[in-house]
């Protein structure tokens, strides 16, 4: 990593661009890196067997000595979920600054990695000013969908930079901490170099309605429920927890919170004070069944329709402590993740069929963003007045739109960015350019291991979804390489043996006069990993052409 001579300072997105989720970006000025948030995301219907994804950090890795901390803005797994994973790559000696809540949902995480005493959490507040070598942070408080939102301004000597983090302008916050306007204008008098700003709902006119609206469908639902009611959000969502409990005391219902993730964070959120649970409304999970169902409100996971998580598994009949039944009102307090929507759908079917009477945002205002509508947006770049604008925290539509809305409200092109992950974005009063890449992407997390999938053998187990296999096994002579055995074969998910007959005859065909050429033009019997090779390649080409589909070919060649 060279060293930057005073007065630049470079942008680097690890995550987020290009996609929703695992946020991780890296500001850069002299020889010295600061973090933003550091978090994964979820995979998509195409990534079989891959639990987590998370943003590659080989480069990180490779100039760690540089990094002077990571600075989260708020506790939502996309943005803290991946430091389990990246903090021991680090060497564990990085320091993690966060506002309390986000720390105290990173801990249960670090704690099941047995590395809660390995790092070090420094907890910041809105008032708070942290100087990381050659930065200086500034929090400034934001409206979301968890309590502890920042946005942070990051001071160097190059200048200031903006980074929202994700936020909106809710006017009646749950918890009536309103977004920081003074202070993100006094920052602003100062001079803002560039914003780096969340463009989540760019696509969504207005502004996003108050989170206060889902409480009072919440005290509609559970006081017209005949029975139990199961709400299904994200663990984090500690919002959400308190708008269930409240409704739930008004109704004379007990709260139970199913799934280690949400009973972990309803007990550290009380901890901290965040979460109010008056005495004698909570119960455990196995006290549920002892309740009548009108007495009982279920929190739970699943709302993204993770096939492991509480609502899939009730959904699926497999729960040990919830079985659907009918009369269960089911409220799904949340939005599909892009990527998400047909597992959601297929879990609401099934409660449906169960049954169950779902609840979803089309039908009842049960969820509402956590991300400002394009309004929002607008308002924040224009009181910021950046001399630099890049967008972040959306998918390349929602980056691109942004930086639409930005050229129209008086920005130069030329000083707009949308950025592809890896990018070295260099910005001085001057200029700003792309100048250079650095290595990124994804890597792919196996839960039940928590070791990488490697790109290769998802591209197989895609093959193996869509074209399914072909096995065939050939026996030759050892010392004349003669075929005197098959070709026989094997298919999963290609074709139906029984009913190819014909097809498997002209595979065998071509199988064996390729066998028969060899023979003619080689003087010695072929190694068997070039036989192999040679086979698989007659066959994929033999199997595409007449079926159109590309198997995955599993050569096996017997000598005796």
């Amino acid at each position: 990593m060279e060293t930057l001579p005073p007065g630049k300072l470079r942008f680097i997105p690890l995550g987020g661009i290009g996609e929703i989720g695992k946020n991780l970006y890296v500001y850069h000025v002299l020889d010295q890196l600061l973090v933003v948030d550091c978090g994964l995301k979820f995979p998509d219907e195409k990534m079989f067997g891959v639990d987590l994804v998370l943003p590659d950090v080989r480069w990180l890795v490779e100039n760690k000595a540089a990094i002077q901390g990571i600075v989260i803005t708020h506790g939502h797994e996309d943005h803290i979920g991946a430091l389990s994973f990246v903090l021991p790559q680090l060497g564990n000696a990085v320091p993690v600054y966060g506002p309390a809540l986000a720390l105290g949902l990173a801990k249960n995480r670090l704690g099941e990695k047995k590395l809660l005493d390995k790092v070090k959490l420094i907890e910041y507040g809105p008032d708070d000013v942290l100087q990381l070598g050659h930065f200086v942070v500034e929090p400034v408080r934001v409206a979301h969908s968890i309590p502890d939102s920042f946005g942070v301004a990051v001071r160097t000597h190059a200048g200031t930079v903006l980074h929202t983090g994700d936020f909106k302008l809710d006017q009646t916050p749950v918890d009536g901490l309103l977004f920081d306007i003074p202070k993100l204008s006094r920052i602003a008098e100062e001079g803002i170099l560039a914003i780096v700003s969340d463009t989540t709902n760019v696509e969504r006119n207005g502004y996003v309605p108050s989170e206060r609206i889902v409480g009072q469908t919440f005290d509609r639902v559970i006081s017209e429920a005949p029975g139990r009611v199961i709400i299904a959000s994200f663990a984090s969502q500690i919002h959400r927890m308190q708008m269930a409990v409240d409704s739930s005391k008004k109704n004379g219902r007990k709260v139970a919170a199913v799934g280690r993730s949400m009973a972990q964070n309803m007990d550290m959120a009380a901890a901290l004070g965040y979460l109010s649970v008056p005495e004698g409304i909570r119960v455990r999970a196995d006290d549920i069944a002892t309740l009548k169902p009108d007495q009982i409100t279920i929190l739970t996971t699943g709302s993204q329709g993770e096939p492991l998580a509480g609502l899939s598994r009730m959904a699926a009949g497999d729960h040990r402590q919830v079985t659907i039944q009918k009369g269960d009102t089911v409220v799904l307090s949340s939005s599909p993740i892009p990527g998400n929507e047909s597992a959601v759908w297929r879990v609401v079917n099934k409660l449906f069929a169960l049954g169950a009477n779902v609840i979803y945002d089309a039908l009842m205002p049960v969820h509402v963003s956590g991300h400002g509508y394009a309004e929002e947006l607008k308002l924040v770049l224009n009181i910021c007045n950046p001399q630099y604008v890049i967008p972040v925290h959306g998918e390349r539509r929602m980056l691109s739109l942004y930086a639409k809305y930005a050229q129209e409200m008086g920005w130069l092109p030329e000083d707009v960015f949308v950025l592809e992950l890896g990018d070295v974005l260099e910005l001085d009063t001057a200029k700003g350019e792309v100048v250079d890449r650095v290595p990124s992407g994804a890597v792919l997390i196996d839960g039940d291991t928590g070791k990488e999938i490697h790109e290769l053998v998802l591209r197989d187990r895609q093959f193996l979804a869509n074209d399914g296999f072909l096995n065939v096994v050939v026996v030759l002579d050892s010392e004349s390489g003669e075929l005197i055995g098959g070709p026989e074969f094997l298919s999963r998910g290609c074709f139906y043996m029984d009913s190819a007959d014909e097809l498997l005859a002209e595979a065998a065909e071509v199988v064996e006069k390729l066998l028969e050429d060899e023979d003619k033009e080689e003087e010695a019997p072929r190694e068997t990993e070039a036989l192999q090779g040679d086979i698989r390649a007659v066959l994929k080409k033999f199997i595409e052409k007449r079926t159109g589909r590309r198997p995955v070919i599993l050569v096996s060649v017997m000598r005796v």
